[in-house]
Parts: C-alpha cells; structure tokens; sequence
C-alpha cells in the first residue's frame, strides 16, 4: 500500500514536471487537416529509442510508409543496443543512433535535418522519446494522448481502448493520418554475410537432416521472468531421450558460461551454439521448426521471420506483447511455480507433430 502511494506522488510529481516544461517550451503549431496530405511531406522521422521487441514490431510502420508514398525519406531513431535490426532495410534512409551515454550527439545530429513529419511510437510515456520529437523540430508530431507531454504533439492519438498488439499501437499513428494500404507483419532484411554465417551454422550443427530442430533460449533480461532453468533441462532431457528432434540451446551476452556449467552437468545435452548478433539469430529461427523461449526479446524475432513459438509469460500482456505467428503457443506462470515441464513438453510435442502432418 505504502509503495503503490509513493509511486503515485512519483507519477503526479513528473506530471506536474513534464506540464511545466510544456508551459515553457510552448504549445505544438496548429494541427493540420486529416487525412493528412504527404505531397508536401519529404522526410519523416520515426522515433522508437526502446528494446528489441519494440524495434522489431515498428518495422510495418516503415514498410506501410515506404510502400505508400515512395518519395519518401524515412530515419528511424533507435537506441545503439538495436541499431543493427534496421541494417539493410531499404524502406530507411538513415538511423539516428541514440547512445544513452551521449545522449546530446543525437540533437546535433536531428537539428539541421528539417524534418516535416515526426511520429513517437511510445504508447507509453517516454521522456527520452519526447525529447527528440522535440529536437526534431517538425511541424507535424503524432504521438499518444499522454498527460505529461500532450503539449508536445500537435496529432495525438487516445491511450485508452481495448488491449491490442504493439504492432497495431505504432500503426495506430498511421490510421490516424489516413493511411490506407496498412502492412501488418514485422520484417527484417539480412545480408550475403548474416546468410552465409547462418548457413554455416546449419551444415556444422544439423546431425540429421530429416530431424526437426527445437531452438531453446531459457535466458531472460530480467531473472524473475524467466522460467527455471531446472525445468528446461527436464524438458530439454526428455526430447533428447525421445530422439524427437534436435535441441539446439541460444545465449545471449554474458549467458554463455553459465550455460556451458549447466549443460556440463546434463545427462542428455543440447548443442549450444555460438553468440549471434540478432539479425542472424532470426534467420536461424527462420530455418528452425520451434523455438522454445521465455517472453523476452527473442520471441519477437520469430514473428520476424514468421516462426511459431512455445512461449512461456511470466510477466507481460499477451494480447499485448504475444507472439504473432498463428501456430505458436503461450503458456502462462503468474508469480508461482505452476507451470510443469510435462505440460511444456506436451504443447511443444503437438507443435512439432502439426507441423509435421501440416
């Protein structure tokens, strides 16, 4: 009780902050007619300085602009640590590189670009991201209804209504504006390099070639998400034994030894493969039958490449933040030890015998 109303005179302090700010920086120009005309309209700025997950899932909104209005110059503005997801994507024209320990190079950068249009893609409040639509110093800023920062957008689009995947909250600011021809599904573009490495990978890895492979990433950013790594070896064990398909176990930065000490001390155990950069880990999902995951950043590469996923939510909206491929599986474990590895073994045993019969 005490915590729920420190973190309520937090959020009205910030408030009042943010309005502050807003009474001294002035209010956005004038709105301007909806649908909004893009003839006038020449570079656009697209602001997601988030994780993994949130970069991946605002890719249709370049792919819906690009598509519709080829004249177009689209920047994306990311966080350093994503950076690489929008390589060689050829609906951007340039990235915005944020690096959150130097965090001024950027308004260098946005101030001499003259941009016409920016949209925030933060459904929830970010003082990072309000900053640069700011910075960016375009005449027309969508953005969500937040109270903190409403003076910021000129187009601004209502918080409230029924839970919805993150992919179709960024393309919201797009509706709005009166696009029609909406592209749904996250895509990534991989260069000759990321394939090859990727292919590489397959012919030293793949024991047999008719074998289904289960990608396994039991890691998690945060450790209280993330399902015991004792049940993942139960399950991992179990297919093994089974000879159902082959286990091949993903780590992210800093997990590689710590899962060397665990599969050392397996009775039955998976090939760990080397640390890839994201782009090639989801061309490996690509080329994979399942991967087997908690939620976290990983998931969101499958719906990249869309690759069916047995995902295990321990925190989160799934209506939200779920996987987008039709074929994958959620199952859930909510601040307790309720989800068994036997019911994690028969979901993802039914994945594989669809997929196979399908």
């Amino acid at each position: 009780m005490a915590n729920q109303t420190l973190r309520n005179i937090e959020n009205k302090a910030k408030q009042i902050l943010w309005r502050l700010i807003g009474f001294c920086a002035g209010k956005a120009p004038n709105p301007p007619a909806l649908p909004l005309d893009f003839a006038n309209i020449h570079n656009v700025l697209v602001i997601r300085p988030d994780r993994l997950g949130d970069v991946v899932l605002s890719t249709p909104v370049y792919e819906t602009l690009k598509k519709e209005f080829p004249h177009l110059e689209i920047s994306a503005l990311v966080d350093s640590a994503q950076a690489g997801l929008l390589t060689d994507n050829p609906n951007i024209s340039q990235r915005f590189i944020f690096d959150p320990k130097q965090p001024l190079n950027i308004f260098r950068q946005l101030k001499d670009k003259h941009f016409d249009l920016v949209l925030t893609l933060n459904k929830k409040f970010s003082a990072t991201a309000t900053f640069f639509a700011l910075c960016s110093g375009a005449k027309i800023r969508i953005g969500y209804d937040h109270p903190e920062n409403a003076w910021a957008h000129n187009i601004r689009v209502p918080i409230v209504g029924l839970p919805r995947h993150e992919s179709e909250n960024n393309l919201d600011l797009l509706r709005i504006l009166g696009v029609k021809n909406i592209q749904t599904q996250p895509r990534l573009y991989f260069n000759d390099q990321e394939t090859k490495t990727i292919a590489d990978i397959l012919k030293k890895y793949r024991l047999k070639q008719n074998q289904p492979v289960v990608l396994v990433k039991s890691g998690t950013r945060v450790a209280k998400w993330g399902w015991r790594w004792e049940k993942f070896q139960t399950v991992i064990e179990h297919v093994l034994e089974t000879d159902k398909a082959q286990i091949w176990m993903v780590n992210g930065p800093g997990e590689e030894n710590e899962l060397k000490t665990a599969i050392a001390h397996m009775q039955k155990k998976p090939q760990l493969l080397p640390l890839l950069s994201a782009k090639e880990l989801a061309l490996l999902i690509q080329e994979c039958d399942v991967l087997l995951c908690n939620h976290t950043g990983i998931m969101h590469l499958a719906s990249a490449v869309d690759k069916p996923v047995c995902v295990i939510f321990k925190h989160g909206e799934i209506k939200r933040w779920g996987p987008l491929n039709s074929a994958s599986a959620v199952l859930e474990e909510r601040d307790n030890d309720s989800l068994s590895p036997d019911t994690v073994l028969k979901t993802l045993f039914a994945m594989l015998n669809k997929k196979e019969y399908s």
